[in-house]
């Protein structure tokens, strides 16, 4: 949820498709590649987590994925 209340859609995929083609396929390639706990990666990539703030900034860095491609609907 966001400040408003609002359920938040965060979409994983891209993250995933992004890790892949740089050889991060587990959860534990790209915590160790982002500098992330395990289990927080772990969460974002099932979905069950939402990065932010500096986490989305380190993932745009280290991936080229944006917020908006993890945010989609809230991007319009």
């Amino acid at each position: 949820m966001n400040q408003r209340g609002t359920p938040v859609s965060f979409n994983p995929r891209p993250l995933r498709a992004a890790a892949a083609a740089l050889g991060d396929n587990t959860a534990v390639a790209i915590a160790t590649r982002l500098g992330a706990p395990y289990a927080t990666v772990r969460r974002w990539t099932s979905g069950r987590g939402i990065p932010a703030g500096p986490a989305l900034a380190t993932i745009e860095r280290t991936y080229g994925i944006t917020p908006a491609q993890l945010f989609p609907a809230d991007a319009a």
